[in-house]
């Protein structure tokens, strides 16, 4: 190297590069059902590092304020639930909703969406991979002033990242974390009536999330899940999302 030369530029990229950087290869690529084997395992492992950055972006971001909405999180997360039921069966990973289809809760609240979804697959991602094949159990309770959540696993999962997650979002959501062995569980407090000014929000349902290959489902629960439920030499050839099967 010539001593007139600058040093090169060792630096990790910012968060932000590396969203562009996803963002430029995400759009480059065909839909998921018409990549060949070896360009969706590509696909995959890129929405693992999205997913990544997601729970990042929260682990440094925890204890600051977020943009909340008024709305009924009982469907977004039921709807995060049956897409990752369907996800997961066609990797063999069982997930045992209770209830299995409908949940009926009778009161809104202020909510953060995408922390809520990015905490629950979070979850959901850590029990399939300390219990790889075994089966998963969820269940959804409505209290008297709140909604539970309780994910259930054949092993010990509960990361600290995953605790420090599931804390930034009761923190949000006035609700309370509860562990007790192989069971996490988490509550969304009730509100009764929204602040001036606060927008509604619109749930998306179990197909917007599968069509959709980067929801946190896809990234946070389905390609993080799938490096420890394949080999490195096979690809799933079916895809999960067509709503045909």
């Amino acid at each position: 190297m010539s001593v007139n030369q600058p040093p090169a530029d060792t630096a990790p990229p910012t968060e932000g590069a590396l969203r562009e950087q996803l963002a430029t290869y995400f759009l480059s690529m065909p839909p998921l059902a018409e990549q060949t084997a070896g360009q969706r395992r590509e696909y995959l492992r890129q929405l693992a590092r999205l997913g990544q950055l997601e729970r990042q972006e929260v682990l440094q971001a925890a204890g600051s304020g977020r943009p909340l909405v008024w709305g009924n999180p009982a469907p977004l997360l039921q709807a995060l639930l049956s897409a990752a039921q369907r996800l997961g069966a066609g990797l063999g990973q069982p997930l045992l909703l209770f209830p299995a289809k409908e949940t009926a809760i009778g009161w809104d609240t202020l909510l953060h969406p995408r922390l809520l979804s990015i905490a629950l697959v979070d979850l959901l991602r850590s029990a399939c991979v300390a219990a790889p094949r075994q089966p998963v159990w969820v269940r959804l309770q409505e209290q008297r002033s709140s909604l539970a959540v309780a994910v259930t696993a054949a092993a010990p999962f509960a990361t600290p990242d995953t605790l420090t997650m599931v804390k930034e979002c009761t923190r949000l959501h006035d609700g309370s974390l509860v562990l007790c062995e192989n069971t996490v569980s988490f509550t969304c407090g009730c509100v009764q009536e929204p602040p001036p000014g606060v927008r509604l929000y619109c749930c998306p349902t179990e197909q917007d999330l599968l069509q959709d290959t980067l929801s946190p489902v896809w990234s946070g629960f389905y390609a993080g899940i799938y490096s420890a439920l394949t080999s490195s030499e096979e690809a799933d050839a079916s895809d999960p999302s067509d709503s045909s099967t």
